[in-house]
């Protein structure tokens, strides 16, 4: 009898640890999810410099996936529209939010059917493109920008992880919004808010805002699915220790294969747009500038081998480009292969003396002379050109006053004088003979930011 009783009791206390274990499905997947995704970028960043620049910039794999895990939730969302659920509200707005988040991503369309934008989003988007977003903020520090920001990470926050957490200790205001139809996310989706809200306010200045939107788009889709599944089912969303051990095996299933759709989708939808010759060229100038800003952000966290090694990648693509000359030599001296530095440098001298033989009337040759001289610490030579650099400027700008080319090379001259205020009305007087180009714009929203 007490061996009876005690295989019992064994048989149950093996109950409880299945039963517990299957409990824990709801919340061991999404956090999983959240660690792999976690991971991955923590690990590209530190060692596959390369990798990160795919995972993080306009067009790549990172992009993507935002777009299928909006794509995904706005699916889900509509189907709980037709459910009998209180939360019918939220999901509805939700799924505006979804549609009008993914069609931003895209641009309406223009980054796959690579439409050129009219010319009102030309003149007025900060970022010439066919959304509304880069109307409000775009790759440049503001005052706006700054401020949106602020309110996003608090919304963030409020809503990801302070109303499930007061929901879940049933406190006043909580169950008031909830029995008046705001959907709580499951607290196991917290940590890809709290992650979204950390990388969107950008601590490490490391693109990690694009890390931020794919953690918000996890948040959202593990959210829809979470309630589309519960609310189907007539299962109560936020308490799971009801459930059965089969709704949470199937739920758990559900979550790892959307996971794994969303991210198999995101990169074949990258690969087929990199396989049409526009779309390779489109993004192959995105890699070579995410190339570029990505050296200069390792070199100001002291990793200057890790600058270096995307510099010369850099270099390899132009290897007559002085500026790109100036950059490797300038993160070879920080890493301390001086004598490499130097003669990188005279090469950039080389090229630039080549090219006055050629054209000694050329501003942008005796501009690059300036910074090469500057570098060799010759400051009378660099001096001497910048000079020549000032007479051709205010020559030509004398004799073609409405071309904005001269404008903007006369605005690059006064930037090597350190005349920020003459270089501002320069920028801002070539943006304004041709407001649709791109170059002059960024020219004369960054001399702004320089006052």
């Amino acid at each position: 009898m007490d061996h009876r009783l005690e295989a019992d009791a064994t048989l149950l206390q093996q109950a409880d640890r299945g039963t517990y274990a299957m409990q824990r499905n709801d919340v061991t997947v999404p956090l999983t999810i959240f660690a792999a995704v976690l991971g991955m970028y923590a690990v590209t960043a530190i060692f596959y410099p390369m990798a990160y620049i795919w995972a993080t910039y306009e067009d790549l794999f990172g992009e993507w996936t935002q777009f299928w895990l909006f794509v995904v939730t706005l699916i889900f969302s509509v189907r709980l529209l037709f459910t009998k659920t209180r939360y019918r509200r939220t999901f509805a707005l939700l799924a505006m939010c979804c549609l009008y988040v993914a069609m931003e991503e895209i641009s309406w369309g223009q980054r796959l059917f690579d439409y050129s934008s009219p010319a009102f989003f030309k003149e007025h988007n900060l970022q010439g493109e066919t959304n509304v977003h880069n109307f409000l903020t775009g790759p440049f520090s503001t005052t706006l920008k700054a401020a949106l920001t602020y309110v996003l990470v608090a919304g963030l926050a409020t809503y990801g992880i302070l109303y499930p957490v007061l929901l879940r200790f049933r406190w006043r205001i909580a169950v008031w919004f909830d029995a008046r139809g705001l959907a709580s996310p499951p607290l196991a989706v917290c940590p890809f808010f709290a992650g979204a809200a950390l990388f969107e306010a950008g601590p490490f200045r490391f693109n990690e805002a694009e890390v931020a939107e794919v953690m918000v788009g996890f948040a959202v889709a593990i959210m829809a699915v979470h309630y589309a599944f519960a609310c189907k089912r007539k299962l109560p969303p936020l308490d799971t220790s009801t459930w059965d051990s089969e709704a949470r095996s199937r739920l758990a299933v559900r979550l790892i294969v959307t996971t794994f759709l969303v991210v198999s989708i995101a990169a074949n939808t990258t690969l087929a747009i990199y396989a049409t010759p526009r779309g390779k060229e489109r993004i192959d100038n995105r890699i070579e500038n995410g190339i570029e800003k990505f050296a200069g952000r390792y070199e100001k966290h002291g990793q200057f081998e890790t600058a270096v090694g995307l510099m010369r990648r850099l270099h390899e693509m132009h290897p007559k480009s002085r500026s790109k000359l100036r950059k490797l030599s300038n993160v070879l001296r920080k890493a301390g292969h001086d004598e490499a530095a130097a003669e990188y440098l005279n090469k950039a001298l080389d090229i630039d003396l080549t090219n006055l033989e050629k054209d000694p009337l050329a501003a942008s040759v005796h501009q690059s002379l300036v910074r090469t001289y500057r570098l060799l610490g010759d400051s009378v030579h660099a001096d001497e050109h910048l000079e020549q650099a000032l007479e051709i400027g205010l020559t030509r700008v004398g004799a073609y006053p409405d071309s904005a080319n001269a404008a903007y090379s006369l605005g690059r001259t006064y930037e090597l004088m350190g005349d920020n205020d003459e270089a501002l009305k320069r920028f801002e007087r070539a943006n304004k003979l041709r407001p649709t180009s791109k170059k002059f714009k960024q020219a004369y929203l960054r001399a702004k930011l320089r006052k």
